[in-house]
């Protein structure tokens, strides 16, 4: 079989609201995957904001590398169509769980749900998480805690729900930080930082994703 007969691993980064950092992983594993030397897809289809499509723009101007293909995609055909011979396509969806979404949700491989700590945040998560396993998506759901402060307490206390809902989180959080944002803002995500620190914290957080994605 060649390599565009293959079908490529789709991973989700899913939400029912904006501000938990959907878009910015979703970068971060695209950006963890180029590097990587994995053929991959960046698919934005969030059309109001086209976030990844305009974060790209900003990394071809900058002359940031390696080269990422980002598209904006409209629906789920044309993203089926497009993603032959790609090794990853990473979807950023809109923010907003409706039927559009759950469409997407059932064509991927792995979907994950970033949430804050703050329950503004896991109570729309968890809700979400829920109606995603009653559709019989509960082995491919995971949550990553995404913005996470520096309140020891708050994280347990929100872990803890997550574990009593009887979902899976992932290892490794995403810490809130300003200087992300500026990464990203310059084309930069992920394991691109300029600062070390966060830089290291990417990379930590990149591994545990890739782990879970198999490849």
């Amino acid at each position: 079989m060649s390599k565009k007969d293959q079908s490529p691993v789709i991973v989700s980064f899913v939400g029912q609201k904006g501000g938990v950092g959907k878009s910015a992983l979703a970068r971060l594993v695209a950006v963890g995957a180029a590097h990587r030397e994995l053929n991959v897809l960046l698919a934005d289809f969030d059309l109001e904001q086209l976030t990844c499509v305009s974060w790209n723009a900003k990394r071809l101007q900058s002359g940031v590398l390696p080269d990422i293909d980002v598209r904006a995609f409209k629906s789920l055909k044309k993203l089926v169509a497009a993603a032959k011979g790609f090794d990853l396509v990473v979807v950023d969806t809109r923010g907003l769980a409706d039927n559009f979404t759950t469409e997407i949700v059932e064509e991927s491989d792995l979907i994950f749900l970033p949430t804050g700590a703050s329950f503004d945040d896991l109570d729309p998560t968890l809700a979400l998480a829920k109606a995603l396993r009653k559709k019989g998506t509960r082995r491919k759901i995971v949550l990553i805690f995404s913005k996470i402060g520096k309140s020891e307490r708050q994280f347990s206390v929100a872990a803890a729900s997550v574990e009593e809902a009887g979902h899976e989180i992932l290892g490794e959080t995403w810490p809130y930080r300003d200087g992300f944002q500026a990464d990203l803002d310059a084309g930069r995500a992920g394991r691109e930082a300029w600062n070390r620190y966060l830089r290291d914290a990417a990379i930590e957080l990149e591994n545990a994703i890739f782990e879970r994605i198999g490849i």
